[in-house]
């Protein structure tokens, strides 16, 4: 039996690349004679850079930057090889570069005590786009996920050439909080290379910029902001949605996804040469996910917590969706498994026809995620074996 093993990361636990590894040994303890074909996955956040350097025989690259609050540190990004967009300089294949916004500017990178909603930055990520560039980037795919920032990507921004004024003319510092001050943008110091290269945002969610379902409403309490910060941060993405379309006429309130990473996703489709897709889209694309199910029997696939989340937008449900297609069933892995018969339904429409929960049994937070490895490992190993057995049973004649 032929598995693709397609999971993304256990987050906190262990990557996209370890989950798959830890599926391919307990596959192999079940069913000693299965053929594996590991393909680990990223919507669009954590993993992004590994899942597709790696998949297309890429180059990762160590680069110094800051992170959210100003902080230096030393992150990377990385080139994809031949079997993404490829390395070609002729204008039909642009040499990609990718970049996760969390690599400098996630808030894993920021302890809870330290978290500041308000000047917390996106300055990093342009740093790490500058230096892609720098090394003969022609296009970039951004990942727009896991951010400690509400900034609409202003300091990434910034890092790239603009400026953001208030009335007096005077440069606003870092951060979303300063953002209500905001009178209009100064682009005529941006360079050709950063104005015109085509940069692909790869996201996860629809929200849009403002609003009660907008970018500090819904995800800002999630960085550290209380009720009147996230107040304050919505205005002032208001005001650089305004300042926008007074610069370029570009309208981005209301578009899906200009809420990610704090506003980064309007900023960047306001700013820049910049187009949107769903991460779990994309990074399929650039995998070649379709050739890999066609050569698999069956998929297994995972997360950290299989939710009410994951039917929409989130790697499991996107390669199901895909395997569905061409009539492979799907087995989903997670840490945490609801048992929402809602939810369950939805990821049976997807193509999932099975989850299983990889914790054998009640245990602390801090022993299941460090035992997280060995869990899928024994799980997939009972998952291959069931199958082999099915597999028997179905050949033998009927008596």
């Amino acid at each position: 039996m032929r598995y693709l093993l397609a999971p993304d990361s256990f987050k906190e636990a262990a990557s996209a690349q370890a989950v798959a590894e830890s599926i391919r040994r307990g596959v192999a303890a079940g069913d000693p004679g299965a053929e594996c074909r590991m393909m680990p996955l990223s919507d669009g956040g954590e993993g992004l850079t590994d899942a597709l350097v790696q998949a297309t025989g890429g180059e990762l690259r160590s680069e110094h930057a800051h992170d959210a609050l100003g902080r230096p540190i030393i992150t990377r990004y990385g080139f994809l090889g031949e079997g993404g967009f490829g390395t070609s300089h002729d204008g039909e294949n642009p040499r990609t570069a990718v970049v996760e916004l969390a690599a400098a500017s996630g808030i894993e990178r920021i302890s809870p005590a330290d978290r500041d909603p308000l000047a917390a930055s996106t300055f990093g990520t342009g740093e790490l786009i500058r230096a892609a560039i720098d090394a003969g980037a022609e296009r970039i795919v951004l990942g727009l996920g896991g951010s400690a920032t509400t900034d609409g990507g202003t300091g990434l921004a910034r890092a790239l050439g603009h400026r953001f004024l208030d009335a007096d003319d005077c440069e606003l510092p870092l951060g979303g909080g300063a953002l209500p001050r905001l009178a209009r943008i100064d682009d005529t110091e941006v360079p050709d290379d950063v104005r015109n290269i085509p940069i692909v945002l790869a996201c996860d969610v629809t929200n849009p910029l403002t609003g009660t379902d907008g970018a500090a409403a819904v995800f800002a309490p999630q960085k550290g902001a209380n009720t009147e910060q996230a107040a304050l941060l919505d205005c002032g993405l208001g005001r650089l949605a305004d300042a926008i379309t007074a610069l370029n006429g570009r309208k981005i309130t209301d578009k899906p996804g200009a809420g990610a990473a704090g506003g980064t996703g309007g900023g960047m489709l306001g700013l820049f040469n910049a187009t949107m897709r769903p991460g779990i889209e994309l990074v399929l694309d650039l995998l070649h996910a379709r050739e890999a199910c066609a050569w698999a029997d069956v998929v297994i696939t995972g997360e950290g917590s299989i939710d009410g989340q994951t039917p929409y937008g989130k790697v499991p449900s996107g390669i199901a969706r895909l395997a569905k297609s061409q009539g492979k069933p799907v087995i989903a892995i997670g840490g945490k498994v609801t048992r929402d018969p809602n939810v369950t339904a939805a990821l049976n429409e997807a193509g999932i026809v099975a989850t299983f929960g990889i914790a054998p049994g009640p245990a602390a937070l801090p022993e299941l995620l460090a035992d997280t490895e060995r869990n899928v490992e024994a799980t997939c190993a009972a998952i291959a074996g069931l199958l082999s057995v099915a597999r028997e049973c179905s050949s033998r004649p009927h008596q």
